[in-house]
């Protein structure tokens, strides 16, 4: 059932039209005063095509990040550095080595950190470094790249493979120089507070070595943590068939010339059971507890899918059917979303009916859930093989779940018997944690995951002195947003972003906790939800940083054309500096 929030917004600033909630009276003030237009080669990098970068264009890129720590002045409107919580901090400990752990050593490297990055693989990467057979990027190149490193090995509106993402990652770390700050094949253990009155954490490290630092980020990532299994999986039955967990499946051989069953509704099982299709005895069986809507890459086989999902249009559509998102979104959406949510509701069951021809969700592949909500508990984007396979015989689909295993294969809940040999389980991965005593305490965390201000900063920040960059936050394309995530750690490290006070960013979490239980399935990780709402969030996290949020330079622009990594260029500091 659709409501709008709960609480009204604070703020509506009528000239910029960029009004926000938690943004005080003199950072709207900053904003207007010293807000700068894209030049036309930006505008144009969201066609199809992207225009190489100009002399003009570093130019202009160049002067703004020079001139942004000015403007990004603290809640008592006092330009550049205002009173700063963490004027102390020069040594910075990072825990991962992926994406979001690679931009966030560079930023610190940029801004004059002593960093340290820990990383339990042999490479840097994260998932991409190793996963299913087949595994890939589900949105075109352009959406999945970092700001101001452009993924050139792809063309333009194809969808990377992982070994071509890993490649590129690497390639990113070299280019930056990261690598000898990076301590590979090294877990972090555990972590515990400094002893004596300065803060800052002591890490637990593989080999017994210790390691200490004034501040600490997890780069851990949403989805590569330890394996979810089943509780059947686990059972010790003689002559059962291989269970497996997808992210063990690197090659074909547990598939070849083998009946296959496949656990799972998400992306990872559908690509799973594809791959599997290829080699195995007989057509392999997707086995779903519950059926979810699957986003075609190209809507009614005319609109590529980014063009609604991450565009302001479609954020806009989607804040007046669910409500805008409570930090971010222009105030005016709240009126909109009462206004016209009967409207919105029919335009969404129409969208519903095109992914249903589209995509055969009929019988019991229908979805439970609104395609909206159901798309922040499995978001998949998919192209026509799938269905196209399942429509021909080549795979099969059926909605049940597994009792128990049994000699030469499984009984469902219904009764019945399937006969496999390879079962492989693409049911996810489950979150861990450090958590000495004081960090248990002051996170708070919920049954439905971690509320963070902002999506990365804990409340209690100035107690804990940690901060989390890409692992408790899910937008359609992350990459982009571990980058902010990682610029303005630094900037509150630095004091040319001031933090509210713990209250306040309490409040704050409070208010997106309500919102999401509103409407959200209920999942384990539901606090990290943004998605359809990543444009709005961003806005949020620039006009924090005194940056003008409207990117494209152009109306149409603006509101029409998806916004692309390659739009936040030049915000992420380039050089290093001579201190924090």
């Amino acid at each position: 059932q659709h409501q709008a929030p709960a609480d009204p917004p604070e703020l509506c600033d009528s000239t910029s039209g960029w009004a926000r909630l938690d943004l005080p009276a003199s950072r709207v003030a900053a904003l207007r005063l010293h807000s700068t237009r894209a030049p036309l080669p930006q505008v144009l990098s969201g066609f199809p095509g992207r225009l190489p970068s100009t002399g003009l264009r570093r130019t202009f890129r160049h002067a703004m990040a020079e001139a942004r720590p000015l403007i990004a002045g603290g809640g008592n409107g006092s330009p550049g550095v205002v009173s700063n919580d963490f004027a102390d901090v020069r040594t910075v400990g990072v825990i991962g080595a992926g994406v979001a752990g690679l931009q966030m050593t560079r930023a610190l490297i940029a801004h004059g950190y002593e960093v340290k990055v820990y990383d339990r693989a042999p490479k840097v990467g994260g998932l991409w470094r190793e996963n299913y057979h087949s595994y890939g990027v589900q949105v075109p190149k352009q959406f999945y790249e970092f700001p101001d490193f452009p993924f050139e090995a792809v063309k333009w509106g194809e969808y990377p493979t992982g070994p071509q993402t890993q490649a590129y990652i690497e390639a990113f770390a070299n280019h930056y120089k990261l690598l000898p700050h990076i301590n590979l094949n090294t877990s972090v253990n555990g972590m515990k507070p400094r002893t004596g009155s300065k803060k800052g954490w002591v890490l637990e490290l593989s080999g017994g070595a210790i390691d200490e630092f004034d501040f600490v980020v997890f780069c851990t990532g949403m989805y590569s943590q330890v394996p979810s299994w089943p509780s059947w999986a686990k059972e010790k039955v003689e002559g059962a068939p291989l269970v497996m967990h997808s992210s063990s499946y690197i090659t074909q051989d547990a598939a070849k010339n083998k009946r296959v069953l496949v656990i799972g509704a998400g992306k990872s099982a559908i690509d799973v059971v594809i791959d599997a299709s290829e080699v195995a005895k007989e057509p392999p069986t997707l086995l779903f507890r519950e059926a979810h809507w699957s986003t075609p890459r190209w809507i009614a086989g005319l609109i590529p899918f980014q063009f609604v999902f991450l565009s302001r249009l479609g954020q806009a559509l989607v804040s007046w059917y669910k409500g805008p998102y409570p930090s971010g979104a222009p105030c005016f959406h709240t009126c909109l979303s009462w206004i016209l949510f009967p409207i919105m509701w029919v335009a969404f069951r129409l969208v519903e009916l095109i992914f249903m021809i589209q995509r055969g969700h009929w019988g019991s592949y229908y979805p439970k859930l609104d395609v909206v909500a159901d798309f922040y508990n499995v978001a998949a984007v998919l192209d026509t093989t799938f269905i196209n396979k399942w429509r021909s015989g080549k795979l099969k689909g059926k909605k049940g779940a597994v009792k128990r295993l049994v000699k030469g294969g499984v009984e469902t809940e219904a009764g019945e018997t399937i006969e496999v040999d390879t079962i492989i389980c693409a049911t996810g991965h489950e979150k861990q944690y450090f958590e000495p005593p004081k960090v248990k305490e002051l996170l708070k965390r919920d049954d439905d995951g971690l509320y963070l201000y902002r999506q990365f900063i804990p409340p209690k920040v100035r107690d804990l002195h940690i901060a989390f960059c890409g692992c408790e936050v899910a937008t359609i394309s992350n990459i982009m947003t571990h980058g902010l995530h990682a610029e303005y750690i630094c900037r509150v490290l630095g004091g040319s972003v001031a933090l509210p006070s713990d209250a306040e960013m309490e409040a704050q979490c409070d208010r997106l906790r309500q919102w999401r239980r509103r409407w959200m399935p209920n999942k384990g990780n539901r606090a990290n939800m943004v998605l359809l709402h990543q444009i709005h969030y961003h806005d949020q996290l620039l006009v924090d940083m005194g940056v003008n949020p409207s990117r494209k330079g152009c109306f149409l622009c603006e509101w029409f054309c998806p916004y692309m990594p390659s739009d936040y260029d030049g915000i992420i500091r380039n050089e290093a500096s001579t201190g924090p």
